[in-house]
């Protein structure tokens, strides 16, 4: 068929070419999994079509020459080809590109995001180290970009890892629902065949099956969740990096050797560059929701390119846009360090001078009256306009009477702070356990795919039902995971 020159550029060259780069593993797991079925229902040549798509997936897939339109059908070409139109025709019985094609871009989706998981799981582990390194060390915050209390660099890192946390259950629940598998919703009405759903979607390592098959292959929501979450993301990495890069600004925090720039013209300059291109990088992963929106607004409910393939090459550029994000960020961390001199530059009277109000107030003094008084006295907070000796204000400002009040839950006293530590590295521990858990399943799915023979696909497929995720984690699979990723 001659394809319209522009309709050859813009939509089937490039499609196929991101399809032939990171889509092909998919689509032979999809395929060889459906066609595991098919010969579990006893279903002419399907068994030979397992044996074919194994052996098919060690050979590269020719390059775009305009004969076939997509990736599907090149498979579906080279199956005719070497084994005949009978096996190529098997693994078709029932099978749509509507429900191949999103059970593919799932399954690219959840991998691409369990490796951006285990990069932010890496970033809080940074964090949560950063501060043991940098614990007890006093530092001047901000509100409203104005010096306003003490407190210490652990305390604000353990409070940007909480942050941390809450962005990894979000990224969580987005691939809770990413994770289900549309496989036999066909084109939309479901598969003339009785094929068991849930157990295509066990053979492909998903946390089960989209249930109802129209929902399976119209809805686009399972990408915009994504979508937000990575932005999510971006925003709280923008915040962390804007705090880094004002810090650097005045010598406080000095980046890493490797990390930095010098001046094409002033020598004396060492730019910390790593910091603002961290910054692009979250700032991408915020504006790439936008386009999501776009492309799932006011489209009918079916089967559209509007939100399947047209989602696909934005969410992957979010998704490799968070992953250059975290990565240097904690680059940055690892290879930079604080100088705790520069942090309290702005240490002054005037950032103590609520503690001044609060010692007014505990010698009795009505609370308006003591916060007149204090204003009054600066700057500087001269003891005797307060009405209180030197030595006690002094006694009472001092950083680590300061700290010691502040036991709250949360708070910087030091035994609130080494509770939150805990808390903190509480959370890492069982979100790594989680992460592997998920990796193991899918490791463990594609070992079967790739190496079962067709009569063990059923009971391959009830045995991985039944092993909880936990289960999995003490098998070698699990194991590998967790060293690998993190």
């Amino acid at each position: 068929m001659r394809w319209h020159g522009a309709f050859r550029r813009f939509v089937l060259l490039r499609h196929y070419r991101f399809a032939r780069e990171v889509l092909v593993p998919h689509f032979f797991d999809a395929l060889t999994a459906y066609a595991l079925e098919l010969a579990r229902l006893g279903l002419p040549h399907a068994r030979e079509a397992v044996a074919a798509l194994r052996e098919l997936r060690t050979l590269p897939l020719p390059s775009f020459t305009g004969e076939v339109e997509d990736v599907f059908f090149s498979i579906q070409a080279q199956l005719s080809e070497h084994w005949g139109e009978e096996v190529a025709g098997a693994v078709r019985q029932g099978l749509s590109r509507n429900d191949l094609d999103l059970t593919v871009f799932r399954a690219y989706l959840r991998d691409r995001t369990l490796a951006l998981l285990a990069d932010l799981l890496r970033l809080r582990r940074e964090a949560i180290r950063m501060a043991e390194r940098v614990w007890a060390v006093p530092v001047v915050l901000y509100t409203h970009h104005r010096p306003a209390q003490p407190s210490t660099l652990d305390h604000y890192l353990l409070g940007v890892e909480a942050l941390l946390s809450r962005d990894t259950r979000r990224l969580f629940l987005a691939l809770a629902h990413v994770n289900r598998s549309p496989l036999g919703a066909s084109a939309l009405a479901g598969s003339p065949y009785p094929v068991d759903r849930n157990r295509l979607a066990a053979l492909l390592g998903f946390d089960g099956p989209v249930e109802h098959t129209l929902d399976a292959v119209a809805s686009g929501d399972y990408a915009l969740e994504l979508a937000f979450a990575l932005g999510g993301l971006g925003a709280s990495l923008s915040r962390l990096l804007s705090d880094l890069l004002s810090w650097a600004g005045r010598g406080a925090f000095v980046v890493g050797e490797g990390l930095s720039q010098g001046s094409s013209l002033m020598p004396q300059k060492q730019n910390p560059v790593v910091l603002e291109h961290a910054r692009i990088y979250a700032g991408r992963l915020l504006g790439g929701a936008g386009p999501l929106a776009f492309l799932n607004h006011n489209t009918p409910f079916t089967d559209l390119n509007d939100h399947s393939t047209g989602v696909l090459e934005p969410l992957a550029g979010m998704l490799e846009a968070g992953e250059a994000a975290l990565d240097l960020t904690r680059a940055a961390l690892e290879e930079g360090r604080f100088v705790p001199e520069l942090l309290l530059e702005e240490l002054s009277p005037e950032v103590l001078a609520s503690e001044a109000v609060d010692l007014l107030v505990r010698k009795g003094v009505p609370l308006p009256e003591a916060y007149r008084r204090v204003r009054g006295a600066l700057p500087g907070l001269k003891p005797e306009r307060l009405g209180v000796e030197q030595e006690e204000l002094l006694a009472w400002m001092d950083l680590e009477a300061f700290f010691a009040r502040r036991e709250v839950l949360g708070g910087v006293g030091p035994k609130a702070r080494a509770e939150a530590l805990s808390r903190a590295k509480k959370r890492l521990k069982e979100d790594r356990k989680a992460l592997a858990g998920l990796r193991a399943r899918v490791r463990l799915a594609r070992r079967w795919l790739q190496h079962l023979q067709p009569e063990e696909g059923q009971k391959g497929a009830e045995e991985k039902r039944q092993v909880k995720p936990q289960k999995q984690q003490e098998k070698p699979p699990g194991q590998e995971v967790e060293e690998d990723t993190l």
